[in-house]
């Protein structure tokens, strides 16, 4: 059976790869040729082969407030799932998870792997109480499902997704806020979790990147030390499964939340600039200066080789967004920083970010 009447069976496939992925789920309803190529592996690599793949920024977002919600000043905001297209500046927002419909778990972690985004962990948005849940959202379906929870109890603990797709957690604090030195991978596609070797030491409020093919932990503190982020880092090699200890690494000091990795480089925001690591001499140097009004509570992620950071002017402030390019030239540092425009629905507080291809 052809997939479009009277088109050769590589046009009907072209056409389809096409499609938007607001779509796919649709797609699949339309009758069974469809559906099995839409839910085929092929059909998301062919996507990004032919470059026809939409590379999307998911945004763990405050739900914007009414007024009359605001005066009232007692009830804490809710976060849902944004998606936000910088190709064709449209913003979206994701359905609720079932078991969650008034928001996200707060405090969630977010990585994509696949054409597909994972919440890991977080607190319960009503109780206020730490979670092992895994929930993954899955594009192509256009749906939420459970996967196998986590097996370490953990919140504001590092996280990062390792080239060949594992999702990698260690460090944070349990429900007693006593820090944690426990890593552990999970696997999405075989809804499996993996036990790693603990860190040489605990770390909570840690940060966690890919870099170099290296699961890097930076900074955090331990449980006497609240608070007093740690100068050292610590590296695990998936090649070794061994951790090794990197002193001074985190000189710059404070809490590493925004730290993301673009084109091989390490790359920290902070108030008082944007930092670029220097891994051959384990240092930091500051390439550019930060806007005002994205200069407090920062996150960012990486882009089409540039970097998406949001945040505001102050705690509490008017939130923003700029998509930072840091192959442009210092002396062209005007073109650095593009403001992204968000829309009042999407303006409110973005806790983090991550990027999505589908």
């Amino acid at each position: 059976m052809e997939l479009i009447p009277n088109l050769p069976e590589e046009i009907g496939r072209e056409c389809l790869l096409r499609v938007s992925y607001k779509a796919h789920s649709k797609l699949k309803a339309v009758c069974r040729n469809w559906e099995s190529m839409v839910s085929s592996p092929g059909f998301y690599h062919d996507r990004k082969i032919s470059g026809t793949s939409e590379q999307c920024i998911g945004l763990i977002q405050a739900f914007v407030q009414g007024k009359s919600m605001k005066d009232k000043g007692h009830r804490a905001p809710s976060y849902g799932l944004s998606v936000y297209d910088p190709i064709q500046g449209a913003w979206d927002r994701l359905p609720s998870i079932p078991l969650f419909p008034s928001g996200v778990p707060l405090f969630c972690h977010c990585v994509s792997v696949n054409q597909k985004l994972v919440l890991i962990g977080g607190w319960h948005p009503s109780k206020w109480e730490a979670m092992r849940s895994v929930f993954v959202y899955d594009f192509s379906f256009g749906s939420w499902r459970q996967g196998a929870d986590m097996p370490t109890l953990r919140s504001f603990f590092a996280c990062s997704v390792s080239p060949d797709g594992r999702v990698c957690v260690a460090g944070g604090h349990d429900d007693c806020k006593n820090a944690l030195r426990a890593s552990e991978a999970y696997n999405v596609e075989e809804d499996q979790w993996e036990i790693l070797p603990p860190m040489s030491q605990e770390r909570d409020e840690c940060q966690g990147v890919y870099l170099d093919a290296k699961f890097y932990v930076i900074s955090g503190y331990t449980t006497e030390s609240q608070g007093r982020f740690e100068r050292s880092a610590e590296v695990f090699d998936p090649s070794t499964g061994s951790w090794s200890r990197l002193e001074n690494m985190w000189s710059v000091g404070g809490c590493p939340r925004a730290c993301v990795v673009c084109r091989g480089n390490l790359y920290f925001f902070q108030k008082q600039g944007v930092m670029q690591y220097n891994s051959k001499e384990n240092i930091w140097g500051v390439v550019d200066s930060v806007p005002d009004s994205v200069s407090v509570a920062m996150c960012a992620t990486v882009w089409r080789n540039k970097i998406f950071v949001s945040g505001t002017v102050c705690n509490g402030g008017d939130q923003a967004s700029y998509m930072f390019d840091p192959n442009i030239k210092e002396e062209e540092s005007s073109r650095r920083w593009i403001a992204v425009n968000r829309p009042q629905y999407f303006s409110g507080f973005v806790q983090s970010a991550v990027t999505v291809e589908i």
